[in-house]
């Protein structure tokens, strides 16, 4: 029988989901509303995300330091072309690429695209009035490069 355990697993793994069972809707994603605000030395980094309406989440990001001309980056997370939710970012200066919805629960979202150059995955999580980022993908040495940042709630969503 212990020897049977492994295969078993693996075949449970292969069913299809309980009937009811069901991809997380934007409503499950409403944690990420808010006004958050953080500071990294000289940089002050704002993320703003709408309560979902309309199938969708909006986002945007903006960095401002002294001197430099603000980064902006504008967020989508709704439907992909299969209706399934993912992280449409759209950076300023750069293409815009999705990241698929790989994992959700309450106060955190894990979204991939293991075809984009850097990052491939984008994780948020929340704890109460704190929300952090981490993004990650191959570094140029071919080690797994990892850059994160984090935020205090100061505002509710529109």
């Amino acid at each position: 029988m212990r020897a049977a355990l492994p295969f078993l697993f693996g075949l449970l793994v292969l069913l299809p989901r309980p009937a009811g069972a069901a991809d997380p809707g934007i409503d499950d994603l409403s944690w990420l509303s808010g006004q958050w605000v953080g500071q990294d030395g000289d940089r002050r980094i704002e993320e703003h995300y709408m309560r979902p309406a309309g199938g969708i989440i909006l986002g945007m990001s903006r960095t401002v330091r002294p001197g430099k001309p603000a980064q902006v980056e504008f967020i989508r997370i709704g439907p992909d072309a299969d209706g399934h939710l993912a992280y449409h970012a759209h950076p300023m200066g750069q293409s815009p690429a999705s990241f698929a919805l790989v994992e959700s629960a309450p106060g955190l979202a894990v979204f991939a695209n293991p075809q984009h150059d850097f990052p491939q995955k984008i994780t948020y999580r929340r704890a109460g009035d704190s929300l952090t980022a981490t993004i990650e993908g191959p570094g140029r040495d071919g080690s797994v490069k990892r850059l994160g940042w984090s935020w205090r709630l100061t505002g509710s969503a529109p």
